[in-house]
């Protein structure tokens, strides 16, 4: 051994492990079980080892790169409060099928049942953590000795092959102890799980393309891209085959980045009329990777009762009378219905494009910009190749409804609609870069709601230079929450409008190094934002709005012009 080399230990060999998965940066904050996996991050040379305030926004930040990459993720927690403090997370990437695997440290093996600290893997006198995680990931993996370590790693990296969460738990003494070649070779003996791609027989596909020419004609195919395409960056693809049919096209609220040119818009709750009407003149109607759960068909069941409806994805739809035609690769999969479509003589050419009609929501004449002007202003300024994340609610609402289409990229989590998810995961992505290595401007859109639950992982940003804006739209108030409470519960006092907070100075003091711009009035926003999105590093642009400005959200518009 050289001078100054060390042992590989199972940490390193974990670490080995991730990067062989194409995992470059983890997230995480250190503790004492899980401390030996973040030293065999830091010393590996293909790995940026990231510590998050909070296990959460750990967790977001690889659930946010996992997004934008198309790729697995990781994030590192102690067990104990650390594991607990990480199941949301992990619970917004299993609802949205995101794969980021989760390494949780356990206490020294001779500990467990006797009183170690933060040991969970006791039952039932302690938690169980077992039984914790496995409700929210694809699969649990705990390492009992040495020559368990390969076949965990290897259960977790099937999962995520299947764009599940996964989690595997490592007592810390097993962390830490050499991992020897004899070990490893063992590897080739495990039972690990079977590497299985599923592809629809041609047989299926021959017949889905066939009934897609056969019904081809302006606007006679609506193709309904959604999140699982979004990933796969299949808006080509989609806008051949929409050419070839003549179709429309329009787009979940997770699939908005396949939206091209001629897109109707986006369908569900923050909707746009103009792409339920799409839906509704098409009689064949293709979906691409959309789980269709309410959010994203809300209003859509009648018409999609009466229509042909062919489901293409690794998951299947969230309602019934779909047929589902699944597939572990979606982009091989829609390849092979264009090709026999462009073989087919009665395809015809020519998108049938539509003109995006925005939902009517009630004039604002607060004295502050509405959010539509705050979105609208941010999509002027944005650059072509930024990510964007916005959190669930009313500023969600605004920015799925209101960006322009072919403007960068937008992830909303829809999944558990967890409050500050958007500034963590966009944190998390500035650091590690959306595509490869290379960083880009990453914009965070989020309330003030967010910002008080997780908008200190602005922190995180400093400290690693990260390229990234965040909007804070404060109106003082949990907006969605107060939207509700005035529309459904009028007659009781508000729970959710609090007392004015200065999120502009507060941000100046806390951290001298970060430009932050105040915007009260609308005359200031476009300077405002065209200055932070061209700056350099981390910076803020916090924004008054008023808590009464009602968002694109169709339930709340019933009854309104």
């Amino acid at each position: 051994m050289t001078p100054g080399a060390r042992s590989a230990r199972v940490a390193d060999h974990v670490c080995a492990r991730l990067y062989e998965l194409g995992i470059s940066t983890v997230f995480g904050v250190h503790g004492a079980n899980i401390e030996d996996i973040f030293d065999a991050a830091s010393a590996h040379p293909g790995i940026t080892p990231v510590i998050a305030k909070h296990e959460f926004a750990a967790g977001a930040m690889a659930d946010g790169v996992a997004r934008m990459r198309g790729a697995p993720s990781a994030v590192l927690t102690t067990s104990g409060g650390g594991a607990l403090n990480v199941i949301a997370a992990l619970g917004e990437s299993y609802d949205s099928r995101v794969p980021v695997l989760a390494v949780i440290g356990a206490p020294p093996s001779n500990t467990v049942g006797r009183g170690g600290f933060q040991d969970m893997l006791s039952p039932p006198d302690t938690i169980d953590l077992e039984v914790v995680l496995s409700g929210v990931v694809g699969a649990v993996a705990v390492v009992r000795t040495v020559d368990d370590v390969d076949a965990a790693l290897d259960t977790g990296a099937a999962t995520l092959r299947r764009s599940l969460p996964a989690a595997v738990v490592i007592p810390k003494n097993i962390a830490a102890q050499h991992f020897s070649e004899e070990a490893g070779n063992r590897r080739a003996h495990i039972d690990a799980p079977a590497d299985v791609t599923a592809h629809p027989d041609p047989d299926v596909l021959d017949h889905i393309a066939e009934t897609l020419c056969r019904t081809a004609g302006p606007g006679q195919v609506c193709i309904w891209s959604g999140e699982e395409a979004a990933r796969h960056r299949l808006g080509g693809a989609v806008t051949e085959l929409a050419d070839l049919l003549g179709a429309t096209t329009v787009v979940s609220p997770g699939g908005r980045d396949v939206a091209g040119p001629g897109c109707a818009g986006v369908t569900g709750v923050m909707g746009h009329p103009s792409a339920h009407a799409a839906l509704a003149e098409a009689s064949t109607i293709l979906v691409l990777g959309c789980r269709m759960s309410l959010t994203d068909r809300a209003g859509l069941d009648d018409i999609l009762a009466e229509r042909t409806v062919v489901h293409l994805g690794a998951h299947p739809p969230r309602t019934g009378g779909v047929r589902h035609i699944g597939c572990d690769h979606l982009e091989y999969a829609l390849a092979q219905v264009v090709s026999r479509v462009r073989r087919q003589s009665r395809c015809v050419p020519g998108a049938a494009a539509r003109e995006v009609v925005a939902l009517v929501t009630p004039k604002f004449d607060g004295p502050h910009p509405d959010m539509r002007s705050v979105i609208e202003a941010v999509g002027a300024a944005l650059p072509d190749d930024a990510a964007v994340f916005a959190d669930a609610g009313n500023t969600g609402a605004a920015a799925i409804h209101h960006l322009p289409f072919g403007v960068g990229r937008l992830a909303v989590a829809l999944g558990m609609g967890g409050m500050g998810y958007a500034i963590a995961a966009g944190v998390g992505v500035a650091i590690a870069g959306g595509d490869g290595d290379t960083p880009r401007r990453t914009v965070v859109i989020a309330g003030d709601g967010s910002f008080l639950m997780h908008g200190m992982e602005i922190h995180t940003a400093i400290e690693h230079d990260a390229p990234i804006t965040i909007v804070v739209a404060n109106n003082d108030a949990h907006g969605m929450c107060r939207t509700r409470e005035d529309l459904y519960f009028p007659a009781t006092s508000s729970l959710n409008s609090f007392r004015h907070t200065d999120f502009a100075a507060g941000l100046d003091a806390m951290f001298p190094t970060l430009t932050v711009w105040h915007v009260t009035e609308s005359g200031e926003l476009d300077a405002a934002l065209g200055a932070a999105l061209t700056h350099p590093g981390p910076n803020c642009v916090v924004v008054e709005v008023d808590a009464d400005d009602l968002p694109p959200f169709a339930p709340f518009l019933r009854g309104h012009p």
